[in-house]
C-alpha cells in the first residue's frame, strides 16, 4: 500500500509531516491516520527533531475526516473496533 504521509527533512532539528492527498484535500481516512501515528513514532525516536510542521499538499490543509469512509462503518460498534486498532 502506498502512504499519502511524507516525511521531509527540514534540518537537523526540523522536520516536516506532508499529508499527500490533495484529491480528497488530504482528508484523513483510516489509512492516512495509521501513517500519521507512524510518522510520529519515527521522529519520536529521533533525538535531533525538536519541532514538527504538519502541512497538506494542494489547496487545503486537511477537509478533516473522510467522510465517506466513516458513511461505510455502518455499525457504531463497527467505528469504534476500528478507531481502537488505527490508534494501537
Amino acid at each position: 500500500m502506498i502512504s499519502n504521509i511524507r516525511l521531509k527533512k527540514i534540518n537537523t532539528d526540523i522536520t516536516s509531516i506532508i499529508i499527500d492527498e490533495p484529491k480528497t484535500y488530504n482528508s484523513l481516512s483510516f489509512q492516512n491516520l495509521r501513517d500519521l501515528i507512524k510518522a510520529f513514532k519515527k521522529l519520536d525516536k529521533d533525538r535531533n527533531v525538536k519541532v514538527i510542521i504538519i502541512e497538506g499538499s494542494g489547496k487545503g490543509f486537511s477537509a478533516g475526516h473522510n467522510l465517506k469512509e466513516v458513511k461505510s462503518l455502518k455499525i457504531r460498534n463497527n467505528i469504534k473496533n476500528y478507531l481502537t486498532f488505527v490508534l494501537n
